[in-house]
């Protein structure tokens, strides 16, 4: 009877040496696995910060798509809508025009690549403000007014890389992005005068 108790005992032991030993197992890989896909999305975000880092070596001033060409291809998507801001930036490994517009149902956006006019993002989503539109029958090519803002002894040595174009405080305006290393320089322009209106110095 007592080797009967110890035989039985002995195997309980062992079963319970063996569950345990699962166990451990089971959380190691488990683990492992968190590990893994945490890695992986530390590589996604990094990527991503990558893509979207503004290249300095791209020339804003010379797109082969023009701004009334990017125009004409949001409206051809969406055509009563009006353009509320237009910005083009050198991001996202070249150049490409990020356009907002509205009607009275819904906001639209659309990033549209400034190389080959192909619309990347189309995004539509119900209108929840009154915006104000751009009226492009008096405002200056974005050229002239890169050429204004790149004549200020400010941006000497500086590199435009992307622009703006919305309206602030009822007047429509050029936001002109500059970069020299680690040191940013944005300055505004009046779109209908050319008129230099701020320049801000970002260290």
């Amino acid at each position: 009877m007592l080797k009967e108790v110890a035989h039985m005992f002995k195997k309980i032991i062992i079963t319970s040496a063996a569950l345990m030993l699962l166990t451990a197992c089971l959380n190691d890989e488990s683990k492992d696995n968190n590990d893994a896909n945490n890695q992986v999305s530390t590589k996604t975000e990094v990527n991503t910060t990558n893509e979207s880092a503004v290249n300095a070596n791209v020339d804003i001033t010379n797109p082969t798509v023009s701004m009334k060409e990017a125009v004409d291809t949001f409206l051809e998507a969406y055509p009563d809508a009006n353009i509320e801001s237009i910005d083009l930036d050198s991001g996202f490994g070249g150049l490409h025009y990020k356009i907002d517009g509205f009607d009275s149902a819904n906001e639209y956006e659309a990033v549209i690549d400034a190389e080959t006019k192909e619309m990347k993002v189309n995004e539509v989503e119900a209108n929840r403000d009154r915006e104000e539109a751009l009226d492009f029958s008096n405002i200056i090519e974005p050229n002239e007014a890169i050429e204004k803002a790149s004549a200020k002894d400010e941006v000497n040595g500086f590199t435009p890389t992307g622009w703006s174009l919305e309206v602030e405080n009822g007047k429509s305006q050029y936001s002109i992005e500059y970069k020299k290393n680690a040191d940013e320089i944005e300055i505004k322009v009046d779109a209908t005068t050319g008129e230099i209106l701020k320049v801000e110095m970002n260290d």
